[in-house]
């Protein structure tokens, strides 16, 4: 069985192309602190850019199929500044690339041989598999488990439900890296409070609600149970944990 990449969802093995051989170029991680809008102070690290690059060849029935499929190849590969990244032989995991460079040329009478790399300025890759847990708030404090895979740090979205009426403070916090998020303000039934830690907002009702933030934006750890635990929000709701496992 040949290798090949698929690139939003078309697989370019229809193309003729075979990936010989693929590698990672990870560079330094930095981590800082920021101070946010209310005061409170929050760390994050930022891991620079990754390239990715591959030896690849295309397997034609003549000189000028395979320079057929190159050109299909490369409309395929340009069309979008970025698009999802996936390796027949890492199946479970895409990157967010784009094509920084290409070279290609003659091998024997029918097909090309070349080099490919791809810029991820996301340079981390994504479980395909999205994980939608939702738990139901049946106590105050209510204590749930999520269990993340990957290997690096885990960005969920969640999503806060009422039931009832709540005065506030609410508060989500991970006891596993002591990151907790405390919105200070009031619901009624039926409103969603959604916490974004890839994007560090609050909203309310799809509004943005930053004002009575404090605290830090709770990550999850990967390749272990998170330990989860919601104040303040009554007996009658729900979470919803929405994330995609990372990889470095």
């Amino acid at each position: 069985m040949t290798d090949s990449l698929i690139f939003n969802s078309l697989d370019l093995s229809i193309y003729g192309l075979i990936i010989n051989r693929s590698g990672n170029n990870h560079t330094s991680f930095n981590r800082n602190t920021i101070q946010l809008d209310t005061r409170a102070f929050a760390s994050r690290g930022k891991r620079e850019a990754l390239q990715i690059n591959t030896d690849f060849t295309i397997i034609g029935n003549s000189l000028s199929d395979s320079q057929e499929k190159l050109a299909n190849i490369k409309r395929v590969l340009i069309t979008l500044e970025t698009g999802q990244l996936i390796f027949d032989n890492m199946p479970d995991v895409y990157y967010n690339a784009s094509l920084s460079q290409l070279d290609c040329q003659r091998l024997g009478h029918k097909d090309l041989v070349g080099t490919m790399s791809f810029l991820c300025a996301d340079p981390y890759g994504y479980s395909t598999t999205e994980t939608d847990q939702t738990d139901n708030i049946t106590t105050d404090p209510k204590a749930v488990t999520i269990t993340v895979g990957g290997s690096a740090l885990t960005l969920p979205v969640f999503t806060l439900t009422a039931g009832e009426s709540l005065s506030g403070p609410i508060s989500v916090k991970n006891n596993d890296t002591g990151e907790e998020l405390v919105w200070d303000s009031s619901m009624v039934s039926t409103d969603e409070l959604v916490i974004d830690t890839e994007h560090w907002v609050v909203k309310k009702n799809g509004t943005a609600s930053m004002t009575d933030v404090s605290g830090q934006f709770p990550r999850l750890l990967p390749g272990q149970d998170n330990h989860i635990v919601v104040t303040g929000f009554g007996t009658t709701g729900t979470l919803q944990t929405v994330f995609h496992s990372r990889f470095i």
